[in-house]
């Protein structure tokens, strides 16, 4: 990671010299230990940058506060792990109602969020049911921030398909309205 933040000081510094706007920088996350995460049962890697983005709803109720949405990610997290088994949060990242992004597994490692696409994708969940409306705009601007930050930082290839979690597993989820808008996004992609 220190390489990595290196460059990009580098590349800012040589933009500043040579007179162009540098990137915007990535999207403040929050981080594990500030929504209250528990310790991964075990850590899977993958190899990055990975072809698709995966858009997901968790069908909870909403939240709108920081204080709600970490509640969230940590019932989530209890669920996934404690329900279902899995070693940890099944999301790569979560996006509150607050328009946080919330890191789940986060960069680099294998989530539980779609079957036959976990070591090869990046899961966004978005918190809350989105059957009948769409995500509320502040969260729709942290998701473009997220990918187009992934994108720079190597963990997206810069042609990556962007996936509702329905059209590759049998699943409601990103819910229908949701589903809609994601059509109208760039890099939405009509067959995974």
């Amino acid at each position: 990671m220190a390489d990595l933040k290196s460059c990009a000081i580098l590349a800012t510094l040589i933009a500043v010299v040579y007179g162009q706007t540098p990137a915007p920088a990535c999207p403040t996350v929050v981080d594990r230990s500030s929504w209250g995460a528990l310790p991964p049962k075990a850590l899977n890697y993958m190899t990055f940058p990975v072809p698709d983005a995966i858009i997901i709803h968790t069908a909870t109720p909403e939240c709108t506060t920081n204080e709600q949405c970490a509640a969230r990610v940590r019932s989530t997290q209890a669920f996934h792990m404690n329900e279902r088994n899995f070693n940890d949060i099944a999301y790569s990242f979560l996006i509150g109602g607050d328009g946080n992004i919330y890191e789940g597994v986060g960069w680099h490692k294998v989530g539980s969020h779609t079957r036959g696409y976990n070591s090869n994708s990046l899961g966004i969940a978005f918190i809350g049911n989105f059957e009948e409306k769409v995500p509320d705009a502040n969260m729709l601007t942290a998701l473009r921030s997220l990918l187009e930050c992934a994108v720079r930082l190597g963990e997206l290839t810069r042609d990556y398909k962007l996936l509702a979690h329905r059209q590759v597993s049998s699943t409601a989820s990103p819910g229908t309205a949701f589903f809609e808008e994601i059509k109208k996004m760039p890099h939405w992609a009509a067959n995974p």
